[in-house]
């Protein structure tokens, strides 16, 4: 058939918008941080505490913005960094 095992194991993700469904998507942003110590301990500062954060969603139709591309959600926000966070 010319389908490779990474199409027959199921391990693909899941990235379809299905209809009347709502689906929520998880995305890790690298942001800027200052290393240092404290108390003798490596400790992370994060560079600001506010992020500017612009979200476009488009839907291209053949896989590449060659003007068919379609624009369907535009926002801009100023998203403010605080909580207790999960450094990698």
């Amino acid at each position: 058939m010319g389908r490779g095992p990474y199409e027959k194991s199921g391990l693909l993700r899941e990235t379809s918008l299905p209809p009347l469904r709502k689906v929520e998507e998880t995305f890790e942003i690298p942001y800027p941080i200052i290393k240092t110590t404290k108390d003798g301990k490596p400790w992370r500062e994060l560079v600001s505490d506010t992020m500017n954060v612009d979200l476009k969603l488009w839907y291209v139709p053949f896989g590449e913005f060659d003007g068919n591309e379609v624009l369907f959600f535009e926002d801009k926000r100023d998203i403010k960094l605080k909580g207790d966070w999960i450094w990698r």
